[in-house]
């Protein structure tokens, strides 16, 4: 197990390696080391919980990394929405789509955010989400 499921306290472990997974997720199958959609659904739980927190930074990096799974499953996602998957791909896709899915509420909420850089964030996001 890569440990990714680990309680962090405070989230501050976790929010530190985000930029690092947010890299890989964006570079796609171009990275040295891609990010594969099962680990990305692994580690949905901390983004839910960023999603929630009432730091900023943590909200900013939940939301970027909300558009930089969008963007880099946009194909298959997109599929997924439309019922044309075959099953041996469903599974990780499923969950990921529906976790994706369950983010809308609270980032169409956050797109009312106080902090400026957090609402464009939301935004982005927001757009992104609506088209799947």
């Amino acid at each position: 197990s890569s440990g990714i499921n680990a309680e962090y306290g405070d989230g501050g472990l976790s929010y530190d390696v985000f930029p690092w997974i947010i890299g890989r997720v964006r570079k796609g199958e171009k990275s040295s080391q891609p990010v594969s959609m099962g680990a990305c659904q692994e580690f949905m739980p901390i983004v839910l919980r960023f999603l929630h927190s009432d730091r900023d930074e943590y909200l900013h990096v939940a939301l970027v990394m909300v558009q930089s799974l969008v963007e880099r499953f946009q194909d298959q996602l997109g599929e997924m929405s439309r019922n044309h998957i075959n099953s041996a791909q469903s599974a990780n896709l499923e969950s990921l789509y529906m976790i994706l899915v369950k983010t809308v509420e609270r980032v169409r909420a956050l797109t009312n955010a106080h902090h400026q850089e957090v609402a464009k964030e939301a935004n982005n996001a927001l757009a992104l989400l609506e088209k799947l």
